[in-house]
């Protein structure tokens, strides 16, 4: 039986009484006045469940809200207006020792300490049963503070809890454009890797812990390991534009059946073409993609100046994009219009000769000819790939594939996640969002995602 709503003394069947002092607006005195205030009324019970898992009365309780609000919303606005208020994702902060943050908006936000102390460690098993149960799409922003205080090392980068093979048939895989393959704790690196039983550091160099090496796609390195069930994969955007099955082909191929998979997927450079975002046509935007996977190792230390730009001192390995900001550091128009095929191939040719120069993840050598062919290659298989928004349809394609069965986290250490999330899912509510030490961020970083919510 319903029980009386406060605000308009109706009968909603099982909303619980909540105590909101308002007067009912004249010629509604049968019903609520309005979506908005039975969505208060029920958003007063958020304290007391939205921070919790499975409790079945409560989530029946919650079913029986959005019907009763379906029914009012249906009777006020007719049915072509039907619209739902939707819930946040159900989470128990205390069984996974996280603090929900104090934020402002209807996004439920909780951080947790995956860095600090000894109960960082213990928290990765929690981390990890948290992110393997939550079917679906979620978000989880890790702490870049940390990361670059401690000289951007692998111990102190995005934690990625996985588990002994023999325990359980959960496959974890990690996709990041970043990863290095030096794979101890102390190694510059990108991925934290930690046995979710111990919170201790598992090495992925090549022929520890049963890491093994491969290659997908045209420049895509992985490393993958079955004493673990763990895929290490170095994602290479352009890779991942050009082939709609590139992530699920992946997937698929270092998986075995029955397994369940929890995904971790950075943004940037791995699902995301950042150039695209920023207007650039297609040949500006493959020029500057691929000038960031090729690299130049100076044979010695140099001074090099390049058009009318101010010399800079090359002194040790680093990609040419990396170099052109550099070079037009004077100006962001100097940079935008720096991405021609001619300025490019002058700008090859002249650092050519001042080093070696490779593609990234090879140690072949990769000569101006080379460049030149793959860009051509490139300007054909891209040219019905790059959306508006730069997200590989790739993408699309696996998450398509494994929502509702298996566990798909964002993993970021910026604010690029909501937009992905935003183009992906129907309601950004049902997303789980997770800081990692969030107390630990610098200012900069605290305003940037506080301001996209």
């Amino acid at each position: 039986m319903g029980q009386v709503c406060t605000t308009c003394a109706g009968s909603h069947p099982g909303v619980p009484t909540v105590s909101v002092p308002a007067a009912a607006a004249p010629g509604m005195e049968g019903g609520c006045e309005s979506l908005v205030d039975l969505k208060d009324d029920f958003l007063g019970l958020s304290s007391r469940w939205t921070a919790r898992s499975s409790v079945p009365d409560e989530y029946d309780m919650a079913k029986q809200y959005d019907a009763a609000t379906a029914a009012s919303s249906s009777s006020m606005l007719g049915q072509d207006s039907l619209k739902v208020v939707q819930r946040p994702v159900i989470v128990d902060a205390d069984e996974y020792h996280m603090k929900q943050l104090p934020l402002s908006g209807d996004m439920c936000i909780f951080d947790i300490n995956l860095h600090d102390g000894v109960a960082a460690r213990q928290n990765v098993e929690r981390y990890y049963a948290m992110c393997k149960e939550k079917l679906g799409l979620h978000v989880t922003t890790s702490c870049f503070t940390t990361w670059r205080k401690s000289k951007k090392t692998n111990g102190h980068a995005k934690v990625i809890p996985v588990h002994p093979a023999d325990t359980e048939a959960v496959r974890v895989f990690f996709f990041d454009d970043n990863l290095e393959w030096g794979g101890h704790e102390e190694s510059s690196g990108i991925c934290n890797l930690r046995d979710s039983s111990t919170g201790e550091f598992v090495n992925f160099a090549e022929g520890e812990n049963g890491f093994k090496r491969d290659r997908a796609g045209r420049h895509t390195v992985i490393y993958h390991s079955d004493h673990y069930r763990t895929v290490l994969v170095k994602a290479n955007i352009l890779d991942a534009m050009e082939d709609i099955e590139y992530f699920s082909s992946i997937v698929e191929r270092f998986s075995s059946p029955g397994e369940k998979f929890l995904i971790f997927m950075d943004v940037n450079s791995t699902i995301v073409c950042n150039d695209t975002i920023q207007g650039k046509d297609l040949g500006t935007t493959l020029l500057s993609t691929m000038f960031e996977f090729v690299n130049l190792r100076p044979r010695e230390a140099f001074d090099f100046a390049f058009e009318d730009s101010p010399a800079i001192r090359i002194e040790k390995p680093d990609n040419l994009k990396s170099l052109v900001k550099r070079l037009t550091a004077r100006s962001p128009d100097a940079y935008a219009s720096f991405w021609t095929e001619d300025r490019c191939w002058q700008l090859f040719a002249a650092l050519a000769e001042r080093g070696e120069v490779t593609w990234s993840g090879s140690e072949d050598t990769f000569d101006l000819d080379d460049c030149q062919t793959l860009f051509k290659e490139y300007l054909i298989s891209l040219g019905r790939a790059i959306s508006k928004d730069g997200i590989a349809p790739s993408w699309f394609t696996v998450f398509d594939k494994l929502k509702g069965e298996h566990s798909v986290h964002l993993n970021s250490f910026g604010v690029d996640t909501r937009k992905v999330l935003l183009a992906t899912v129907p309601d950004e509510l049902q997303a789980l969002q997770v800081t990692v030490n969030y107390e630990l961020w610098d200012a900069r970083d605290v305003q940037k995602f506080e301001g996209q919510f």
